[in-house]
């Protein structure tokens, strides 16, 4: 048997994301998030399906059987996603119940700014393929150019940004806790 508020409750984490946070983003409350994922209720099939659209998850990959590991992920099975119209991110290696990290390869336009990101647990690492990123984690501002890496922990609101005139491309990996 499936345990549908575990899985949900993996993949919300994996997302670095609060129960609040999810409900939101599914047009729920934070105690109804909270009542499934203890599997106190069990949502309807359009509040589940509400609820893996806002962890970018599929029905099919949510309740697949993943006994065998998989290993190699294929350009054709990254889900390109455009934040903002000016921020573009590619999921790479995607949501699991079983893996606590997620990689993305991402482009942020000239001049932009991805979206706040909220406090989370867990590490990121980043690894600048083009351009010159920049990084503002709480207070403190950081910025690497092609071939340099960053790496903290988010233990504050962070944003990605592009000041300069070209696209800046790098790819992210996060995982959901230390």
């Amino acid at each position: 048997m499936i345990d549908i508020g575990a899985r949900i409750k993996h993949l919300r984490q994996i997302n670095g994301l609060a129960q609040a946070d999810l409900a939101e983003r599914a047009g729920l409350t934070k105690g109804a998030i909270s009542q499934i994922e203890r599997n106190h209720t069990s949502p309807s099939v359009a509040n589940l399906l509400e609820i893996l659209s806002a962890l970018n998850e599929t029905p099919s990959s949510f309740f697949a059987d993943d006994d065998e590991e998989k290993v190699i992920f294929r350009k054709t099975e990254a889900l390109p996603s455009d934040v903002t119209g000016y921020v573009s991110f590619e999921t790479l290696i995607p949501k699991s119940r079983y893996r606590s990290m997620v990689a993305y390869r991402a482009e942020i336009k000239p001049g932009k700014e991805t979206p706040l990101e909220p406090a989370q647990e867990g590490e990121n690492y980043v690894f600048v393929l083009s351009g010159r990123l920049g990084l503002r984690l709480g207070s403190a501002a950081y910025a690497a150019r092609k071939g340099e890496s960053l790496y903290f922990y988010a233990e504050k609101e962070f944003a990605f940004s592009n000041k300069g005139k070209a696209p800046v491309d790098f790819l992210w990996v996060k995982t959901s806790g230390r």
